[in-house]
């Protein structure tokens, strides 16, 4: 038998706790001493006082613990709500960690810590682009990044169902359409038939444009790419005149490699 504090210690919580429990019904000591009144467990209640703290832990009220210890699976249904929670906390921590990123890029724009002139802008032609796509208009530029993704796997899925073959890396476009922008997640596949699901777009031939290569481990640094680029297309005089591009030519999903590789590309007049 083990005495209170013992048993408080492996658990992980305080005596006061564990006589709260008492009184409630959801941990009640195998053995109270009937002259000391002092409490002891049994080593076979560590099951149950886990699952007890996970549950609260989780957020569950201590009558929705009881009934919930109530049920014949209780450790079942506890470690499965755990899973659940695992999983829900590991994608928060990698939200926060894109955020931190996004912040700290952010922050290196408005410090200019990484010149612009450091990259390299080309002036050139782009050629016409025939896609097949998923499009969606978006009020906030912190949908993009939501929005694209998720469609660039459906175009995917869809150009692998269909047997489509890719004649060209994929692209994503944007296009301004009064107070919002239609953001595209595009494949090409040439002449080949439109895969059910998705709709064709083509991209007019521009016969000038200026680009920049963005070379980097994630995409949290675009964002400062386009700026550089927008800033670079005033800073010679032109005017931006067209549909952006962004072309993908590398990206960790292709297995050859682990960084992001994309062509932003800005039509000009």
């Amino acid at each position: 038998m083990l005495s209170i504090g013992a048993f408080a210690r492996l658990v992980g919580v305080s005596v006061r706790m564990l006589r709260h429990y008492d009184r409630l019904g959801l941990l009640v000591p195998a053995r109270v001493d009937e002259f000391s009144g002092y409490r002891y467990y049994s080593p076979d209640q560590l099951d149950r006082a886990n699952q007890l703290v996970a549950l609260k832990d989780l957020g569950f009220s201590l009558d929705d613990v009881g009934r919930l210890l109530a049920e014949p699976q209780s450790s079942d249904l506890v470690a499965q709500m755990l899973r659940e929670r695992r999983t829900a906390l590991l994608e928060q921590m990698r939200t926060d960690e894109q955020r931190v990123r996004q912040v700290e890029a952010r922050l290196r724009l408005i410090e200019k810590e990484v010149p612009m002139s450091e990259h390299t802008y080309v002036e050139t032609d782009l050629p016409e682009l025939r896609l097949v796509q998923l499009s969606a208009r978006v009020t906030e530029m912190s949908q993009i990044e939501s929005e694209i993704g998720p469609m660039f796997q459906r175009v995917n899925e869809a150009v692998e169902r269909a047997g489509a073959t890719r004649v060209g890396p994929g692209v994503a476009h944007y296009t301004g359409d009064g107070d919002e922008l239609v953001a595209a997640a595009a494949e090409q596949v040439g002449e080949a038939p439109t895969p059910d699901g998705l709709e064709p777009a083509r991209l007019a031939a521009a016969p000038r444009a200026l680009t920049v290569r963005y070379t980097a481990p994630d995409l949290v640094g675009l964002p400062q790419a386009w700026q550089g680029l927008v800033r670079e297309v005033e800073r010679r005089d032109l005017t931006p005149a067209g549909t952006a591009r962004e072309i993908y030519l590398a990206t960790p999903y292709d297995g050859a490699g682990s960084g992001w590789d994309v062509d932003l590309q800005q039509p000009v007049e």
